[in-house]
């Protein structure tokens, strides 16, 4: 719970920095390699989350990785979260930020999840439905998960959508067992 409103309250700002200068897709490109670095990497992220690690040794560790590579901006924001303790969140931080900046270009994330893998055919109409149901561009994560037996569950920003045989399935128990037998 923290750490969602510690990503979103830190994602805002970031957002509102990069968008401020008209970069924040290139900052979004430079974040999505520093967490990939650090995931490849892991005794430098372990090294930046240590609380025995002094700050100053933190923002110089990225200083070194990162100066002149990334935008300002984004340095900037790295070494403050070292200053405010916060450096742990940078993985909480991400999608948050990755989804301010999709949602300025229009472009509105979707979690989908089926039982089995969806072809390219199934795949391309379900975006398609989509972009014609919200009016924007659809960039589709795709999971699968067994458990739901068939259909699809659609995960939109705060809206689901679930057309799963699972969620069928309890819904006609719910109403099953709101029959009366006298």
């Amino acid at each position: 719970m923290i750490s969602s409103e510690v990503g979103k309250k830190y994602a805002a700002a970031l957002f509102k920095l990069a968008n401020r200068e008209k970069i924040a897709g290139i900052v979004l490109e430079d974040y999505q390699s520093i967490m990939k670095i650090l995931k490849e990497n892991l005794p430098i992220k372990n090294l930046l989350e240590t609380p025995q690690i002094l700050d100053k040794d933190k923002k110089k560790l990225l200083q070194d990785l990162f100066e002149g590579k990334i935008p300002e901006v984004l340095l900037s924001f790295l070494t403050l979260l070292v200053d405010k303790k916060r450096i742990q969140y940078l993985s909480d931080i991400f999608p948050e930020f990755e989804k301010l900046v999709k949602e300025n270009q229009g472009i509105v994330m979707a979690e989908v999840t089926t039982a089995i893998p969806l072809d390219d055919a199934l795949s391309k109409s379900l975006r398609s439905k989509l972009e014609i149901m919200t009016k924007k561009k659809i960039e589709m994560v795709k999971r699968v998960n067994p458990d739901i037996i068939g259909g699809v569950t659609v995960v939109l920003g705060d809206k689901v959508i679930d057309r799963s045989i699972k969620y069928q399935l309890g819904q006609l128990r719910e109403k099953i067992s709101q029959i009366k037998v006298y």
